[in-house]
């Protein structure tokens, strides 16, 4: 007969093992940059910006970038918090009543998303930017699912100044040259 103490580390066991399982509520998609032909390199300042120590708004201030200057665009993470998906529609491998957790877009329609127990790319065939199906691809003509709500997602951009110091802002829209397709 197993003891108490033995029982108690199985329980234990299954329990940790179970949670690894789980998708987490916020995932930080490190090296991300979350759009169609979205490019680090030499950015231009188009409105003045603070820049932190770490990516946290209640980090330190390293820095401050003056509209006008340029600023090497080191990489970035995008911190996103889980969205349900909903299947509507049947679609490859995806049955009607399916759901599965959305957190950061990657561009041309593609996301990072929780299913079966692990994080992997899928192509949902919108854009969270908006434009048609919209932002949570609630069009039921041009849509095989939808999102319960917008996606909950901040950019954090790692900057070197020209002066030589290194911070992060999450105020990706201060800056242009941002997309290598021209825009």
């Amino acid at each position: 007969m197993p003891s108490f103490v033995t029982a108690f580390a199985v329980l234990m066991l299954a329990a940790v093992a179970g949670a690894a399982d789980a998708p987490p509520v916020t995932f930080i998609d490190q090296g991300a940059c979350p759009f169609e032909c979205c490019v680090y390199r030499t950015w231009q300042t188009r409105a003045d910006t603070v820049a932190y120590a770490r990516p946290d708004r209640g980090a330190p201030v390293v820095g401050r970038l003056k509209a006008g200057a340029p600023v090497e665009a080191v990489t970035g993470e995008v911190h996103s918090r889980r969205v349900r998906f909903v299947v509507k529609k049947p679609h490859g491998e995806f049955k009607v009543g399916e759901s599965f957790w959305v957190y950061n877009y990657l561009g041309e329609g593609h996301f990072k998303v929780w299913r079966d127990g692990a994080m992997r790319e899928v192509d949902l065939g919108f854009s969270p930017y908006g434009g048609s199906p919209g932002i949570r691809c609630q069009s039921s003509r041009e849509c095989w699912g939808e999102l319960e709500k917008p996606l909950e997602f901040s950019w954090w951009v790692k900057l070197r100044s020209p002066a030589g110091w290194e911070g992060w802002s999450n105020q990706p829209e201060h800056f242009g040259n941002k997309d290598g397709c021209g825009g």
